[in-house]
């Protein structure tokens, strides 16, 4: 069961908070101004989510590309199979980031040379132009 709590009431009340997240089935999402800030889970959990993170990352979907999210134990990597492209970051969010300005420029460096690829190339030139054109109709 997952719950929110303002911080001031989560600071007040975190060593019944641990033990609520440790030993029982509660998860918090700790807010500030109804914005979330944090999460408590059990150490348990976080374990679990840092193996999947780590074994073989979890599938996600970025503007459309078919992606995995990796965790190496110091940093995030976001990575596709089609167009061989990854972003690294601190976070899930920074490595989201990096891999979408690989994409850009990746896109930008096929679309000036377009007439001069070969077949593969081309068609990941084909794949972006789709992908650019959804974006932009967004």
């Amino acid at each position: 069961m997952q719950q929110s709590i303002g911080i001031a009431e989560a600071r007040q009340n975190l060593p019944d908070l641990v033990n609520q997240v440790a030993f029982g089935k509660t998860r918090y999402v700790v807010e500030r101004r109804g914005k979330p800030l944090a999460a408590l889970i059990s150490a348990e959990e976080y374990r679990q989510i840092m193996a999947l993170l780590g074994d073989g990352g979890i599938s996600d979907r970025l503007h459309g590309i078919p992606v995995r999210v990796r965790f190496d134990g110091e940093r995030y990597w976001v990575g596709d199979n089609d167009l061989d492209l990854y972003g690294v970051g601190d976070t899930i969010e920074d490595a989201r980031q990096d891999y979408w300005l690989a994409a850009q420029d990746y896109y930008a460096d096929l679309s000036a040379n377009a007439g001069h690829l070969a077949s593969p190339l081309q068609a990941h030139l084909e794949i972006l132009r789709r992908i650019f054109a959804a974006e932009g109709e967004k």
